[in-house]
């Protein structure tokens, strides 16, 4: 498939309209590409699909450049996402304020007020794959087409799987809160559906469906997806295969499991519509057991594909360290070229390296951490501690040996140079370095690549999949062996939870450590209602990002807010109770 530019790929939708991108007969620019150019050209409906990859990394989705600089901060694509997730966790404090560009949301000091951005990408990134979807179908295609649909089915299903657990009002343990929902009526609701046979009509009136629905649409384009990849050779790791669609399957039995698990209500709920005729697949599950199997056996088959752990000399690599896809990375997004990074600090690289003296760090004087917490739970045989400045190594005016780092010893003559290892602070990250360590150049040092799934996630999943199936004792014997195979030199590291609750808490530490950064808690802590808590004794979160969830519950502000101006577009959708002023209340 050919490279396409920005123009014809992008599909977009009438600025004006924030109306869930589903209306797919909505007027587009002309230097878009309509339903009939698509199906009169082959080549046109290749680079389509190719393109799709490049939305994953566009900026100015929103039209936010013809705005103000600020409102562009949150407005660079996908990882621009996957950064407010994590920021929404407890793990990644800042040293500032002054240069957190994310920091409504991080401090959820007004929930509601940026709301429409990922909302508004995810939709557009939909409606590109429904157009693709509407011009053609797997009906009597070859099988190149058939392959070329399953990648757009799966670009969807990642879409609807990030919106539904992203928007779905979870309980908080927030009475108050909780109780506004109830009345609102929106507990159980995803999101509002949108398909390639979704009208204009119907987008005007398009209310957010239940889970039990989502679910089995997401299945049918996962399942499609599956069945017609076949044995698509890739060229790159940003391309979808089948082992994306396997790692996304693992996630979402993973998902299913835990919700019907701690409700079986939900369960009983989902087994009765399973036969709604919809077009949607049933899942074909009647137990919580069945889900946490399945999501064992996708996990499985991405571990027998082939891929291995990222090994210590990998992960610590100043060059290619967190930046260049190896045997570990089973999916990524790549920069490979300056106009996909008009600005540095609308980017992972630019935001979190603590290094380059291009990066914000240098800049801002601003540093993105670990929390004292995760830090604390690696013991002196984990190799991974060294990915972050240890509190008595800050400030040292010679670099200790036991980091990999282009950062210098401070000299006479080079007593203010950003290149000193002295201003890293305790707990800033040697984790996401720059394109070929590149220090001093942006333009090149932002050309990376970025794991959007590794291995690594699938031990984890088998791990918590054999608590449910197989008891504590095997799930704490596979964590054991996970981490003293590829993570402990020394082997010292000893799972010692006696309880199901704990192990969960133990295994999720593990698991935030492994994946700082990465965008793959935030599901995690929303499904298992894993408590926030910045609050902790010597918390290194400065004051104005101290939150504490409840524990047991969802943190409220990761109920997304729907744009306001949503209801303007679409009359049937039913709004979340804006959290803003509970968390105030409740949570500080």
């Amino acid at each position: 498939m050919n490279k396409i530019t920005k123009k014809l790929y992008i599909l977009p939708l009438m600025a004006a309209s924030l109306t869930l991108g589903s209306c797919i007969e909505t007027e587009q620019p002309s230097d878009s590409a309509s339903t009939d150019q698509v199906n009169s050209s082959s080549q046109s409906f290749a680079m389509l699909v190719n393109g799709l990859k490049s939305k994953m990394i566009e900026w100015d989705t929103y039209g936010s450049t013809s705005g103000s600089w600020y409102e562009a901060l949150a407005d660079w694509g996908y990882p621009n996402y996957m950064l407010i997730r994590d920021l929404m966790l407890d793990g990644m404090p800042s040293t500032g304020t002054s240069w957190n560009y994310q920091y409504i949301f991080e401090a959820a000091t007004n929930v509601s007020g940026y709301a429409g951005y990922p909302y508004y990408y995810y939709y557009s990134f939909i409606n590109n794959t429904n157009r693709i979807l509407k011009s053609k179908n797997e009906e009597g295609a070859t099988t190149e087409m058939k392959q070329s649909l399953a990648i757009v089915r799966t670009y969807r299903a990642l879409c609807y799987m990030q919106l539904s657990m992203m928007y779905e009002f979870y309980k908080t343990g927030i009475d108050e809160l909780d109780q506004k929902a109830e009345a609102n009526g929106v507990m159980g609701l995803t999101v509002p559906l949108s398909t390639e046979n979704t009208t204009a009509d119907e987008s005007k009136n398009n209310p957010r469906v239940p889970f039990y629905k989502m679910y089995r649409f997401i299945y049918k384009d996962l399942s499609l997806a599956e069945e017609n990849i076949g044995n698509y050779a890739r060229s790159e790791k940003n391309d979808i295969n089948k082992d994306v669609i396997n790692g996304l399957m693992a996630r979402f039995w993973l998902n299913l499991a835990t919700r019907f698990d701690r409700n079986p209500s939900d369960l009983a709920e989902q087994v009765q519509h399973e036969g709604d005729e919809d077009g949607f697949k049933a899942l074909g599950i009647t137990t919580t057991k069945e889900c946490y199997q399945k999501a064992s056996e996708y996990a499985q088959k991405v571990i027998n594909a082939g891929y291995t752990p990222v090994t210590e000399s990998q992960w610590h690599d100043a060059n290619t360290g967190f930046n260049t896809a190896n045997q570990a990375w089973v999916w990524d997004l790549k920069y490979s070229s300056t106009e996909q990074t008009p600005r540095y600090w609308c980017t992972i690289t630019g935001t979190f390296a603590s290094e380059p003296t291009w990066a914000m760090s240098a800049y801002g004087g601003e540093y993105r951490c670990i929390s004292k917490y995760l830090f604390d739970k690696m013991g002196d045989g984990d190799w991974r501690k060294t990915t972050w400045v240890a509190p008595e190594d800050a400030g040292a005016t010679t670099v200790p040996a036991k980091y990999e780092t282009k950062l210098q010893d401070k000299t006479a003559a080079s007593l203010s140079a950003n290149t000193n290892w002295s201003r890293l602070p305790a707990y800033a990250n040697l984790k996401f370095r720059p394109a070929g360590g590149n220090m001093s150049s942006e333009q090149d040092g932002l050309l990376v690549a970025l794991p959007l799934m590794r291995v690594e996630e699938m031990y984890f999943i088998k791990m918590e999949a054999a608590l449910h199936t197989m008891g504590l004792a095997e799930a704490r014997s596979e964590l054991n062996a996970f981490l003293n195979t590829y993570r402990y030199k020394d082997g010292s590291y000893d799972c010692k939870a006696t309880t199901d609750d704990a192990f969960i808490q133990e295994m999720m530490a593990q698991k935030h450590i492994e994946f700082w950064g990465e965008d793959v808690l935030f599901a995690d802590y929303k499904r298992l209602g894993l408590q926030v808590n910045r609050m902790r004794s010597g918390t290194n979160y400065l004051s104005v990002y101290q939150l504490k969830s409840k524990a047991g519950y969802a943190a409220p502000w990761m109920n997304f807010y729907i744009p306001e101006v949503e209801r303007s577009f679409n009359k049937g959708v039913v709004m979340n109770p804006d959290p803003t002023t509970y968390i105030n209340q409740y949570c500080k």
